[in-house]
């Protein structure tokens, strides 16, 4: 069985990175051209298996290792935060403001919808202008309103 082992920048870097610590540390001293440098076969130990005695695992051969030389970069993957919420400016309809003042009207609330009319400077819903169906909206719905 032959097994082919590609090495990226990442694994090379990190490679470096490992070989610069050691060498700081005293333990060895590894150059980076070493670490760049096409990787040789290796012949590696024999390796067993827990199999039935009766039967006898082959050892492993020669495993050939290629450097991959072209790295393609790939842009970093943004996460999300976990508390953003990604959001749409709704648009209203003055139906559907209509119907959502319906509603608090037939729940007794008259006299709060005629207040907040007047905090939005109007007498009537059809003069309210279109760029406050969203502000209006919002307050239709925190007096209760289904919109």
């Amino acid at each position: 069985m032959e097994i082919k082992i590609s090495i990226d920048q990442a694994f090379t870097n990190a490679v470096l990175s490992l070989a610069q610590a050691l060498s700081t540390s005293g333990l060895s001293k590894v150059t980076e051209e070493q670490v760049r440098q096409e990787p040789a076969v290796h012949q590696q130990a024999p390796v067993q298996q827990e199999q039935p005695a009766v039967q006898q695992q082959p050892t492993v051969q020669s495993v050939p290792i290629q450097q991959q030389t072209a790295v393609q970069q790939q842009p970093p993957v943004q996460q999300a935060q976990p508390d953003a919420v990604p959001t749409v400016e709704q648009t209203y309809t003055m139906d559907q403001l209509a119907r959502a003042s319906s509603q608090l009207m037939d729940a007794g609330k008259q006299t709060e919808l005629v207040q907040l009319l007047g905090q939005f400077g109007v007498q009537a819903l059809t003069a309210l202008p279109q760029e406050q169906y969203g502000a209006f909206a919002t307050k239709l719905r925190e007096m209760g309103a289904k919109i």
